[in-house]
This record gives C-alpha cells, structure tokens and sequence, in this order.
C-alpha cells in the first residue's frame, strides 16, 4: 500500500497525470482561472481550457502539445467569449471565440501562427477589428511545417473597424499540408495569400471586397479572394506547387483592381506550377477570373500547369469595351480551361473567355467551354485572333439558363444547353487490364488527397463506365496509381467522378459545364449557397 502511494505521489510530482484534464476559466472568479494565458501556460498536452462568457483583453499564447495530445482552448457552449489574440503553437487547438481589438485594430493579429509550428487547428472563430499584416498570420517556412486547419471561421474588417476601414489581408499562409474550408470572408485586401506546398481551399465565401475599404494597411490594393506570389529565392516564402482550389463562392469583388486568383511567378525561380481550380462559383468581379504569369518578365519561367475547369465565371468587366476573364502570359504554360461557363449581363466589343499569349501557348488545352452575354458581344479565341466557338472542339455560345441570375443562383435549368455539354479531362496513353497503373496524356487535373486528413483523393471515370478511386499520383510521368485494377482502352477519355470531399460530380455520360451540374443534383461539391449577408461585425460586449 505504501509502495503504491509512493508511486501516485512521485507520478504527480513528475508532472504525470493518468488522463487530460480540463479547466475552466471565468473572468469573475469561481473558475479554476480568472486568464485565459494562466491556463494555457498550466495546461499540459492532451488537457483542455473551457473558457466561459466574458471579455478578455489579452493576446494569449498557447505553448505547444504533443502529437496527438492537443493543448485545446475551447468556447463554453452558447457563450460568447471576446480575447484579443492568439499566439499558437504546434498540436494546439482555438475554437469558438470572438477575435477582436477594435480599440487597436492593427496592434496584433488575430491568430499568429508560430515560426515552424506544425498540426494546429482554428475553428469555428469570428475574426473582427484585429490583423497586423493578416488576420491569421502563419509565419512558417519550413518544408517540413505546416499542416493546419483553417475551418468554419468569420473574417471582416483586418486591421481596422467598420466605421474606418483601413483593411489589410484576411489570411497570410506560408507553409505545406493545408485544409482552410468553409470560411466566410469580407472586407479585406487580399483574402487568402498562399504560399505553400499541397494546399487545399475549399467551399470559402469571399464576398464584399472593395477598393474602398483599402488604405495605409494594404501594401497596393490589388483585391484578389487567393493571390501567389511567392519570393523563393531568398527563403523568405514557401514555392507554390500542387494546390487545389474547389468549390469556393465569391461575390462582390469590386474595383478597378478586383480580381479572383493570382499565380504570379517572377521571383519563384521556376518552383511555381500545379494549381487545380475546379468548381468554384464566381460573380460580380471588377476585373480577371484568373493573371496566371510572371509580372511581364521573358527571362524566368511563368507560373505553369494552372488547370481550370467547371467553374463559372460571372459578370468579370476590365471595362473599355475588352473583358479577358482568364489570362495566360509570359511563359505560363500547360494551363487549360475545360467545361467553364464564362457570362456577361451587357454588351462589350471583344470578349476573351481564355486568354494566352504566344509564350504561354506550349501545352494549353480547352474544350467545352460555354460563353454567353445578355446584349451584343464578340467573343475571340485564346489569341484575340479568331472566333471562341472555332477555337476547341465543344465550344459553344448559347444562354446557360441559370436558375435565377439576379438572386445570384447560377444552378442550371432543366433545359440548359451546359448539361451534359462537358468533355473529358484527358485521356488514358495505353491499355491496361487489370491493372492499378494508369498512364494519362496529363495527370495534373487530379489530386491524390496530397496526405491530408479530411481530403479524399479524387475518384475517376476512365471511359463510358468504369470508376475507380485514386491511390496516388506521379505527376512527373504521368502514372496514376489506382486503387484498385481496373481495365481499359487506349485513347478513353479521362473524368473527374468524385471530388475532395467524396462528392458526385458525374452522374451521366458527359459532364454538365460550369460549377453547379445538374446530373449531379445541382451541387457541384455543395448545394447553391444563398447570398453571402453583408456588413458584419462583432458586437463587443
């Protein structure tokens, strides 16, 4: 008995405890904690802080847990909790608070992200009135860091308050192994700046973006919902390489300046290429879907492989009679754009759906892409020389018949000439039987999960029928590993079956064109979300 009480005595002096535990903090008393920063420095790996309703004006820093034993600061169910900021740190976890500083907006962001902190969560947040350079700011350059989750958060008003915007950017992400998904985002700069390795944005709302609201905090205003732009050759970012873009909503990015992904590669040293974006819903953009280049520069390479296809792409105007949605330039090769809807409410002289310049012709690839205005347009080939229509096999120019253009519901109608329209991604280079190596013209529409949790790898249909799940990918010699053997035909055509998150894409023989498929229930990896709400703020209690 005596031995027994020895060893429980010399376990807790230790600093060992049999299970986590968790605290609670009340800014009253009558907790275990009166700080949300005491607790965190008293929790242990694995323990939990509940932190109850009240206002904090602190920036906490949560020290580091351990693999699989999280340090986690937690909301109390239905109360609302008002902290400064964060500082945190590898295997930890924040989750339900409100992030604001509007006495300060600009002194601190709202979650900085420790140099080299690896597997951390940030969940469920409303982020308002707080941001030095970004709102949640990862400071990471480590290829071997990384690996967080941004998800479910609200983000308005970086740097400044509603009342004097003075906005900076809403995410700064500079490191591998990402999951940032069902983000609500408004009135920044930038929405999201990524940097990084096997990234994935997916079903983000960027919406109420405007130059107005930029001032001394944006170092230009160049509002774009994921801008790259990495500088490599001083180690000061990460490069850019296999990153997906799906089913993200934008609405509202206005201005001269306003734009929806930038790949820009003039400082990248060449170590910029392989963004999927697919099935992104967009409308109501001051300028270009998509600058895919390397700011002007014909001596280094361009931002390459920067694949497009089933978005739709709604009301983008550059103004002065010339819209020029997607734009390929300055040795940006091996981009395509496949089973886009491109749509323009109003009339413009010379429309370019896809644009590509002589140097960035080098292994572009289009087809099935539907192109529609609501008075009189022309619209011109990848080179502004030629008719849309005659440029790639299945182009077309016909009414998409969107379920409700002015309620922002861009869903196709029963009837619409987008259904069942789409082609195939690519196609197979030889038969195979029974085999779980495929070889395609281009692997580089697919993804293979990229080791992320909570990422599926995408699922395939290789010719009329067969569907399978993919294992890996080598996308430098194009070899699909399935998973398991299937057969098939020289020459099939390859499709995207089941996206990121497991979702149905293609239910019929041909994919429908654009973001929301009819033949997959108009979902497109989600439902039609409704108009994003406008004008947020936190109400500081």
């Amino acid at each position: 008995m005596k031995l027994l009480v020895l060893i429980s005595l010399n376990l807790v002096l230790l600093g060992f405890r049999a299970e986590a535990t968790t605290f609670t903090v009340k800014a009253g008393g009558l907790g275990n904690f009166t700080t949300i920063q005491a607790c965190a420095i008293a929790a242990v790996a694995g323990d939990t802080c509940i932190v109850f309703a009240g206002t904090y004006n602190e920036v906490v820093t949560v020290p580091a847990g351990t693999v699989g034993n999280y340090k986690t600061l937690t909301v109390n169910s239905g109360d609302t909790v008002n902290v400064y900021g964060f500082v945190i740190n590898s295997h930890t976890k924040i989750i339900g608070f409100h992030i604001t500083r509007p006495s300060s907006p600009a002194g601190n962001s709202c979650v900085d992200v420790a140099s080299n902190a690896t597997d951390w969560y940030i969940t469920n947040n409303v982020m308002y009135a707080c941001g030095s350079r970004a709102m949640i700011n990862e400071q990471t350059n480590s290829a071997s860091t990384g690996h967080g989750y941004i998800q479910g958060n609200t983000l308005s008003y970086s740097c400044s308050t509603s009342s004097t915007p003075n906005v900076c950017e809403g995410m700064w992400i500079n490191g591998d192994y990402h999951l940032i998904e069902n983000n609500d985002i408004s009135h920044v700069s930038d929405a999201i700046t990524n940097f990084g390795v096997h990234n994935v944005f997916r079903g983000n709302t960027f919406h109420d973006a405007t130059t107005n609201d930029c001032g001394s905090q944006s170092s230009n205003c160049h509002i774009d919902f994921i801008e790259s732009e990495p500088v490599v050759s001083g180690g000061l970012t990460r490069p850019t390489q296999y990153n997906l873009y799906e089913s993200n909503i934008i609405r509202r990015n206005l201005g001269g300046n306003g734009h929806a992904f930038l790949t820009q590669a003039d400082a990248c040293g060449g170590q910029c290429f392989g963004v999927i974006i697919r099935f992104n819903n967009m409308a109501h953009v001051g300028t270009f879907g998509l600058i895919d280049d390397n700011s002007g520069s014909t001596g280094v390479p361009g931002f390459s492989a920067v694949k497009t296809y089933n978005n739709t792409w709604v009301d983008f105007d550059m103004g002065g009679g010339q819209i020029a949605v997607l734009g390929r330039q300055n040795n940006s090769t091996n981009g395509a754009s496949i089973n886009d809807i491109f749509y323009f409410p109003g009339s413009v002289s010379n429309m370019s759906p896809y644009y590509t310049d002589s140097s960035s012709n080098s292994g572009f690839t289009a087809g099935s892409n539907l192109a529609w205005c609501t008075g009189t347009c022309g619209f011109l080939n990848r080179t502004n020389g030629g008719s849309f229509t005659a440029d790639a096999a299945g182009n077309l120019v016909a009414n998409p018949l969107f379920v409700n253009y002015s309620a922002d519901n861009f869903a196709l109608s029963a009837g619409s000439p987008a259904i069942g329209a789409g082609r195939a991604l690519t196609t197979t280079s030889n038969s195979g039987s029974s085999s779980t190596n495929l070889t395609v013209a281009d692997a580089r529409f697919f993804q293979d999960g990229y080791g992320i949790s909570g990422v599926q790898a995408d699922w395939i249909r290789i010719g009329a029928s067969t569907t399978v799940h993919i294992s890996a990918i080598n996308y430098s010699t194009n070899v699909i590993t399935l998973a398991s053997a299937v057969s098939w035909s020289a020459g099939d055509g390859v499709y995207l079956y089941k996206n990121s998150s497991g979702t149905v894409v293609l239910a019929n023989a041909n994919p429908d064109i654009g973001a929301y498929p009819a033949s997959s229930g108009g979902s497109g990896g989600g439902t039609q979300a409704p108009a994003a709400p406008t004008g947020l703020t936190a109400v500081v209690s």
